[in-house]
């Protein structure tokens, strides 16, 4: 009988011999829709602030069970404004609800030992130290795989270990504008903007996100452990993918201060109406362009779409239409037909969005005195039925250090008393 390759392990088997094989389900009319694919896995979260919170808050959503094990002030997160009327942050809210919290003092030799003993039980460790400080805490990567051989862990820092910058502070605006992005959001005059939204630090958190996934889909196949570095800087570049053509070209240039994305073209770009609200007008294509210059009454506009003569009369020409009405007039003409042409929203607008509500994208966390709390699934694609919210700084010591290390209601008042477990018992 032939020998053929096992489509599962790769090797030259008999038909039907090989033990990694899987039987064929009956006839799939439907794939079934998407669901939690970490449920069970343990995952002790050392970091702090937004790269490494977002990290967690996406494990969070995909099942994970996360422990945050903050510094007995706690992570900056919980003092980050705004506030809601209960006093707590609404940012703490957001990203760290439906996680657990134990509060450590790791300058202490007997809190170091409580923590590889939670490493030990755990399947996955992130930290956003600067490199060497896991070492001056008696944590090095010698304790922490002699603690959990497989244990997944993923480091969050600005610059990663071995370059000149290591041990260089930073946040998002720097990553961005050593990453080049903040050199392409610039003005007329030339003068960087600032970003609204930190997307270094979100990028390095869905990286940190994606290594763990990973590491455990690694460790579930050799059974060994799994480290991984994810800097700010290299999340960023790596989202310049598109711009950063003008480099794998090798044309030696940059990209215009205005490309056909960033204001070359009138057909792509930002309209002012009549009561000072803004339409986004993305019709790239001519099919959607020819439509709106239809709806728009001017439909000898899309033969200059093109032309790039004749941009700045085009540009006058639609922003003379569009401030001829509101923008939600605008909306009701254009935004259901083929356009690419869109509200500018302010965020609450946005979270009101009729798409967005049709499809329960926002949903309910909950605030300490059990009001709601309007946010985004933490995963924007999976289900999450809500009700969440953050715990109260090491408040969860009892039932963590109990469930994952089989520890008395004793001695964890015991280490309380000596200050190396934080927080109300």
């Amino acid at each position: 009988m032939p020998l053929v390759r096992c489509r599962r392990c790769g090797r030259d088997r008999r038909p039907s011999r090989c033990r990694r094989a899987v039987r064929r389900p009956g006839r799939v009319t439907a794939l079934p829709p998407a669901r939690p694919a970490l449920v069970g896995v343990r995952v002790l979260d050392l970091t702090r602030l937004l790269p490494g919170n977002y990290a967690t808050l996406l494990l969070m959503g995909l099942g994970a069970e996360v422990v945050k094990v903050e510094e007995l002030g706690g992570d900056g997160t919980r003092a980050a404004p705004p506030y809601a009327a209960t006093g707590e942050s609404g940012p703490n809210i957001v990203l760290n609800r439906g996680k657990s919290s134990v509060a450590l003092d790791l300058k202490q030799a007997d809190a170091q030992q409580l923590l590889l003993r939670l490493v030990a039980a755990s399947d996955v460790l992130l930290d956003s130290f600067r490199p060497g400080v896991l070492e001056r805490l008696g944590l090095s990567a010698d304790a922490l795989a002699a603690a959990n051989p497989r244990l997944v862990h993923v480091s969050l820092t600005a610059f990663g270990a071995g370059g000149p910058y290591a041990a260089v502070p930073a946040h998002d605006l720097n990553t961005e504008a050593l990453a080049g992005i903040v050199g392409m959001s610039v003005d007329d005059a030339g003068r960087p903007a600032l970003p609204a939204v930190p997307i270094a630090d979100m990028a390095t958190g869905m990286q940190a996100a994606l290594a763990v996934v990973a590491g455990l889909r690694a460790v579930a196949a050799d059974g060994s452990g799994y480290r991984a570095e994810v800097s700010m800087l290299e999340s960023a570049v790596s989202l310049t993918a598109l711009a950063a053509g003008h480099i794998a070209a090798g044309q030696g240039t940059v990209p215009a201060p205005r490309d056909m994305l960033t204001g070359a073209l009138a057909c792509y770009g930002y309209y002012r109406c009549a009561d000072g609200g803004w339409q986004a007008v993305g019709a790239l294509e001519p099919k959607f362009f020819r439509r709106v210059c239809e709806l728009l009454g001017a439909p000898e506009l899309a033969e200059i779409q093109y032309d790039l003569g004749r941009q700045e009369e085009l540009r006058r020409r639609l922003a003379a239409i569009f401030a001829t009405r509101t923008r939600d007039e605008w909306t009701d003409l254009l935004l259901l037909e083929d356009t690419c042409v869109t509200p500018v929203n302010d965020l609450a607008e946005a979270f009101t969005d009729p798409n967005l509500e049709a499809r329960s994208a926002v949903v309910d966390a909950v605030r300490s005195d059990g009001a709601p709390a309007r946010v985004v699934r933490a995963v924007p694609w999976l289900s999450e039925a809500g009700g969440h919210g953050p715990a109260a700084l090491g408040g969860d010591a009892e039932r963590v250090l109990a469930a994952w290390l089989g520890t008395p209601a004793e001695e964890v008042a015991e280490l309380r008393a000596r200050g190396c477990v934080g927080g109300p018992p």
